[in-house]
């Protein structure tokens, strides 16, 4: 279950890019995304907040089992670093690593970035009325190849399937709102 929730984050995110001087993962300054997302028939909400053109980046999802319990959970993003979290009656548990897939730009597919992910062109296909470019890519997790198909606006990813084996997850932007203020509580979740 665990693997489930952290591909499906990681899916949902899209995922960082390069260090570099001018980081520039999306050609917005900052946005709010309110995601569903679709694992083996459970479907969980979330919101992906992106700030300073993606060197922020926080998706948290809500983690609802009735009669049980219920509790947020997600991923942070500073550029190369990133963090798994939970939340749970207002504290929060997090664990920081290094960013496996940092580099993974859809606004500025290199060449090394194609051959390295198999990323492969698909064109151009409108989701929820915005005009997107569509690709096709690999990731080694586990030594286990993965596939992604993603639509990104404006480097945004705004639906994503991934495919592992016989099981599918599939996160889709469900409402967007671009260049707005990120609140104060999710920049500062996890201190820098």
């Amino acid at each position: 279950m665990k693997k489930t929730l952290l591909l499906c984050l990681l899916l949902s995110m899209a995922f960082g890019a390069a260090a570099q001087d001018t980081f520039k993962k999306y050609a917005v300054k900052s946005a709010i995304a309110k995601t569903k997302s679709t694992t083996g028939g459970q479907v969980t909400d979330g919101t992906l907040y992106i700030d300073d053109y993606g060197a922020f980046e926080c998706d948290i999802k809500t983690m609802d089992i009735p009669d049980f319990i219920t509790y947020d959970y997600g991923i942070l993003t500073r550029k190369d670093r990133i963090w798994v979290f939970n939340i749970q009656e207002g504290k929060v548990d997090a664990k920081e690593s290094p960013n496996p897939m940092s580099d993974l730009n859809f606004l500025d597919v290199t060449p090394e970035l194609a051959q390295k992910y198999e990323i492969e062109d698909l064109g151009e296909e409108e989701f929820m009325g915005k005009t997107c470019h569509k690709y096709t890519y690999m990731v080694l997790t586990n030594r286990k190849k993965v596939y992604w198909t993603i639509w990104a606006y404006k480097g945004i990813p705004m639906k994503t399937v991934v495919k592992q084996g016989r099981r599918e997850s599939v996160v889709e932007v469900v409402d967007l709102q671009e260049n707005v203020p990120i609140p104060e509580n999710i920049l500062h979740l996890i201190p820098e």
